[in-house]
């Protein structure tokens, strides 16, 4: 994978950029610049600035992680880690990552907040065109593969944790016989379809016997990798 300062000169270079321009884009010194590129500064406070000036996200500079949405890049998201920002970054708003812990039964089924400084960062306006609600939601790490190729291993999904109607053909988070999935689901004559994407995983069905130990979690509103 590689580093900050490598994304940093790849795309500063594809854009015939010096180090001297890109600075006076950004509003930073030249130096700072530098530093990022040969890896002696890991971060900085003008991230936006930078992804913006480079037409990517601030995620992508930090983690690697690309948007994957159908939505353009520069519309939506980024990514920022600093324990100082504040919740709301001008026309940011600031989501944590969460882990779920599940235990036996269904009421017993958790979140919580990774111990991380790492945050998503998605545009206010884009939020508002979507209908979301920050409060309500969640990113979280892809586990698997299961759900390949839309989803991988390690990709972030944001969940709208207030969104619970099943759709046919939306990917939600769900809990099924204590287990946390990442699926497609459907509604089917004898119940809820639950759908892998890889062909080496079978589609699991919740009937009416089973449905006591199903829960949705939250609808994915965003991907992520």
């Amino acid at each position: 994978m590689t580093t900050f300062g490598e994304r940093l000169t790849k795309l500063r270079e594809s854009k015939n950029l010096s180090q001297a321009k890109l600075a006076q884009m950004a509003g930073v010194p030249q130096s700072t610049i530098a530093q990022i590129e040969t890896g002696r500064n890991k971060s900085t406070k003008r991230i936006i600035e930078l992804a913006e000036a480079l037409d990517t996200t601030p995620n992508y500079l930090l983690n690697g992680v690309k948007d994957l949405s159908v939505v353009p890049l520069s519309s939506e998201i980024g990514s920022y880690s600093d324990k100082n920002i504040s919740n709301n970054i001008g026309a940011y708003v600031k989501i944590p990552y969460f882990d779920m812990s599940l235990s036996a039964g269904m009421g017993n089924a958790t979140w919580i907040v990774r111990d991380t400084d790492d945050k998503l960062l998605f545009r206010e306006s884009w939020l508002q065109s979507k209908g979301l609600d920050e409060s309500s939601l969640k990113a979280m790490y892809v586990r698997g593969e299961s759900m390949e190729p839309l989803l991988y291993d390690m990709d972030t999904i944001l969940l709208d944790i207030n969104d619970l109607e099943i759709i046919d053909g939306s990917v939600y988070a769900i809990i099924y016989k204590n287990r946390l999935y990442i699926k497609e689901l459907r509604n089917s004559e004898n119940g809820i379809d639950i759908i892998s994407y890889h062909r080496d995983y079978e589609t699991m069905q919740v009937t009416q016997e089973t449905y006591a130990q199903f829960r949705v979690l939250g609808k994915m509103v965003w991907r992520g990798g």
